[in-house]
């Protein structure tokens, strides 16, 4: 087990807590059936995201996401991957002019830090497209997260690739932060973090390398010192990892498997 430590910095009045594991990732003993046959429905991939090269560290990544931003509406950019992220989560979604970037092959969280850039759809427009199709085009997708199952959805629309990213946004419940969300997302220019979050908000991105040179990282950003929650996590989750890798040869099957995830993540797929 490598501990999970974010390393913190103040910039504009926001505070940001980057963890950059590199090749260290946080879960280092793995549950051997990752690499054996599963069955058709009900595997580490289809319920956690969870298959032989993004390990249960994904798992760990979803329930620290969601444990973060407890009490607070959820919303969620799949990057590039909109068209995806529609059939996954079975949503439309609030087409929104701003993205945020992380270079996954950048080694610091500096160098990783791209802000916000011009959103980005794999969707190809028809020859005669739409105009709904058009006000999409070019755009992001945000999205609603209800469960800790839609953002495993979510995940389920970008992992594939070399790196993938997911960037949530947590604001106060309401349509109204909803819609001052949006617009934020949506203006001429690209917004800043300080510009993005209010009050108790949260922004998390969520970054997965797959490749070789690819590589995760997790960076939260409030305007709210989150330093004591941050860190008070990191140490539930290193308990966590360790009764894992503790009892990891007690797991003979899928569903044993599949009971040993919610207790890893801190979190029930279907729970609020």
């Amino acid at each position: 087990m490598h501990p999970i430590r974010f390393e913190a910095a103040t910039t504009d009045g926001v505070h940001r807590f980057h963890y950059l594991p590199g090749n260290d990732l946080a879960v280092t003993r793995h549950w051997p059936g990752l690499w054996q046959e599963w069955p058709e429905e009900g595997t580490p991939y289809t319920e956690w995201a969870v298959n032989n090269n993004n390990m249960e560290e994904v798992a760990v990544y979803v329930g620290l996401v969601w444990r973060l931003t407890a009490g607070l509406d959820r919303y969620v950019i799949p990057t590039y991957y909109c068209d995806d992220a529609e059939r996954f989560l079975k949503q439309t979604p609030m087409p929104v002019s701003w993205e945020y970037e992380v270079d996954a092959k950048a080694p610091t969280a500096t160098t990783r830090d791209k802000g916000f850039v011009p959103g980005r759809t794999a969707k190809p427009l028809r020859v005669e497209p739409t105009a709904a199709e058009l006000d999409h085009a070019g755009r992001a997708g945000l999205f609603r997260l209800s469960t800790p199952r839609d953002l495993v959805s979510a995940l389920h629309a970008v992992i594939f690739d070399a790196s993938s990213e997911t960037t949530v946004f947590a604001v106060a419940p309401g349509p109204e932060r909803r819609q001052r969300l949006v617009s934020a997302l949506s203006g001429p220019t690209p917004p800043t973090l300080a510009e993005v979050l209010e009050g108790e908000g949260v922004f998390l991105d969520l970054t997965i390398g797959s490749d070789f040179d690819y590589y995760d990282s997790v960076m939260v950003a409030s305007r709210a010192d989150l330093r004591h929650r941050v860190d008070g996590l990191a140490a539930d989750y290193a308990r966590r990892i360790s009764a894992y890798e503790l009892r990891l040869d007690e797991l003979a099957s899928v569903p044993d498997f599949l009971r040993a995830m919610p207790e890893l993540a801190g979190v029930d797929l279907d729970v609020p």
